[in-house]
This record gives structure tokens, sequence and C-alpha cells, in this order.
């Protein structure tokens, strides 16, 4: 798979995950919450709503970071020269 592939499913993937995935369970995390009232940390309801959009946060995270290195790779390391390395 060439970069410019990988690139383009990489955002695929994340305008799925922050338009779609991300959406809906923020909506089952304010419903969860609504109907909880002030107990909202002792509903089960509510603490699979949390999980789930803390797991897609960190999947869009890690996806922004891979889109970040493919678009910004970091310089190679300095050649070596008559076996030293160059400084």
């Amino acid at each position: 798979m060439t970069k410019a592939q990988k690139l383009k499913q990489l955002k695929n993937k994340l305008k799925e995950l922050e338009e779609v995935k991300l959406r809906e369970a923020l909506a089952k995390y304010g419903e969860a919450y609504q109907e909880s009232g002030s107990a909202w940390n002792e509903n089960a309801a509510w603490e699979l709503a949390d999980e789930e959009v803390s797991v897609l946060r960190a999947m869009v995270t890690e996806i922004k970071n891979e889109i970040h290195t493919l678009e910004h790779p970091r310089p190679l390391a300095p050649l070596e020269q008559n076996g030293k390395k160059a400084k």
C-alpha cells in the first residue's frame, strides 16, 4: 500500500469515527446522563457510554497521530561516514 493510499484509508476511518461512531456514542452518553439525573455516577448505562466515548476518542487520537507521522515524517539520522557517526 502506498503512502497516499494509507493516508486516504486513515482519513476515511477518522471521518467515520468522528462523524458517525463518536457522535452516536456521545448521544448515548447524553441520554444516559439525562435519564440518571443526579445519580449519573451509579448508572451502568452511563458508565458504558462513558467508556465507549473514551475508547473512541483514544482511537481518533491514534489515527490523527498516524496521519501526522505519515504527512510529516521525521528526518533520518545522519549517515555514518568512515565508520563514525556524523555530527
